[in-house]
C-alpha cells in the first residue's frame, strides 16, 4: 500500500481533500499541454502519468489492502472522479480502477489468477477494458488494455488477455477517449457467475461516468467564465451583459446539481435502488454537459470552433461520455418504463 493514502474512510470533506490533491497532480502533469501532447502522439494513454496516479494510490483506491490497495469505498472516490472529468483525463480510469478493481476484487480471494491480475492493477501495471453484453456496442481504450472484462447478461464474468482479442478501432468523436469493436478469439477465462456483481459493475460504470460528465460541465463553465471576462465589446467585458450572466448561471446550477446526483449515485452503488439512481444521475449529467457544451461554444464565438483553442477537448469529451454506458435518452426510457410498470402494478392491485 502507498504512503500517500490510508485505508481510513475519506467520506465528506475528506473525500474533497483527496480530490484536491488529485487536482494538484493533474494541474502539474495532465493540463492542457498534456492533452495536446497526447493528441499529437496519436495515443491517449500515457504510461508515465498512469504510474504517477498509481504511485499516490489512486489506481488502487478501491482495491483491498490485502491485495496491495488502499481499501477505500466508491463514495470516497466519487469527488475525485468529478476532478478527473474537469481535466478530461485521457485514461481508462473508470474501466480499470473502478469497474476492473471491483470485479476482480470479488474473485481474488478464491481465484489465484484474479488475485494476480488485481495485484498488477493495484501496482499500475495492468489496464482493463470492459464490455457489457447487450449494453455496450463499443469498448473504450481497448487497444491499450492488457485485459478485457467480458460481463455477460447471464451474470458470467470472463477475462480475455489482450493477445486473444481482435480489436478494430473505430472513428471517435474524442480521439483521447478511443473506442473499438472487440471480438475475442477464444473463450477466455471464466471467473464465475454473479448477476448481482455484473449489475453492480454496470451501475458503477454508469454513475462514475456521470461524475466525469459533471466534472466536464464544470470545466466548460470555468473556461467560458474566463473567456467572457477577458473578451470586451462596447467597452466592457462580454460577461457583464445580463443575457450572458443568465446563460452562465443556468450552466452553473445544472453543473452543481449534476455533481450532487452523480456523487449520490456512486455512493449508493450497492443500494437496492442503485440502478435507478445511476440512471437518473447519468441522464441529468448528460443534459447538463450538453447545455454547457452548447453555451460554451456560442459564448466563445468563432474562436471556440478552432483547433488551436483548447475548448474542443471538453466539447468532444462531453459528447463521448454522453454516449458511454447508456445515453441520456436510453436511461430516461428505462426510467419511464419502470415508472409505467409501477403504475400499472398499482392499478392492478386496486
Amino acid at each position: 500500500m502507498t504512503d500517500t493514502m490510508t485505508a481510513a474512510s475519506t467520506t465528506g470533506s475528506e473525500g474533497e481533500e483527496l480530490a484536491s490533491v488529485v487536482r494538484d497532480l493533474l494541474e502539474g502533469h495532465a493540463g492542457i499541454d498534456h492533452l495536446k501532447e497526447r493528441l499529437d502522439a496519436g495515443s491517449a494513454h500515457a504510461p508515465d502519468l498512469w504510474r504517477r496516479l498509481a504511485g499516490i494510490g489512486l489506481v488502487s483506491a478501491l482495491v483491498a489492502e490485502e491485495h496491495g490497495g488502499v481499501g477505500l469505498g466508491p463514495a470516497d472516490l466519487a469527488p475525485t472522479l468529478v476532478a478527473l472529468g474537469e481535466y478530461a483525463l485521457p485514461e481508462p480510469f473508470v474501466e480499470t480502477a473502478v469497474v476492473g478493481a471491483t470485479v476482480l476484487g470479488e474473485f481474488a480471494a478464491r481465484d489465484a489468477r484474479a488475485a494476480e491480475w488485481l495485484a498488477r492493477l493495484a501496482a499500475g501495471d495492468l489496464l482493463v477494458a470492459v464490455a457489457f453484453e447487450g449494453r455496450t456496442g463499443y469498448v473504450a481504450y481497448a487497444a491499450d488494455a492488457d485485459l478485457l472484462l467480458d460481463l455477460r447478461q447471464d451474470g458470467s464474468v470472463r477475462v480475455h488477455a489482450a493477445g486473444d482479442l481482435v480489436v478494430e478501432e473505430q472513428p471517435a468523436v474524442d480521439p483521447l477517449r478511443p473506442i473499438a469493436r472487440v471480438r475475442p478469439a477464444g473463450d477466455g477465462v471464466l471467473l464465475g457467475r454473479s448477476p448481482e456483481l455484473t449489475e453492480r459493475a454496470w451501475n458503477l460504470a454508469v454513475a462514475s461516468t456521470a461524475c466525469l460528465l459533471a466534472g466536464t460541465a464544470r470545466r466548460l463553465l470555468t473556461l467560458t467564465v474566463e473567456y467572457v471576462s477577458l473578451r470586451h465589446q462596447f467597452g466592457r467585458p462580454v460577461g457583464s451583459f445580463q443575457a450572458v450572466k443568465h446563460k452562465l448561471a443556468d450552466i452553473a446550477v445544472r453543473a452543481d446539481m449534476a455533481v450532487t446526483g452523480a456523487l449520490d449515485a456512486v455512493a449508493a452503488s450497492g443500494a437496492p435502488d442503485a440502478a435507478r439512481r445511476a440512471a437518473v444521475a447519468k441522464a441529468y449529467a448528460g443534459d447538463a454537459a450538453e447545455r454547457a457544451n452548447d453555451e460554451a461554444l456560442q459564448l466563445h464565438g468563432g474562436i471556440g470552433f478552432t483547433w488551436e483553442h483548447h475548448l474542443h477537448f471538453w466539447l468532444k469529451r462531453a459528447l463521448s461520455l454522453g454516449a458511454a454506458y447508456g445515453s441520456t435518452t436510453e436511461h430516461r426510457r428505462r426510467l419511464a418504463r419502470e415508472l409505467l410498470e409501477s403504475v400499472a402494478a398499482e392499478e392492478a392491485e386496486r
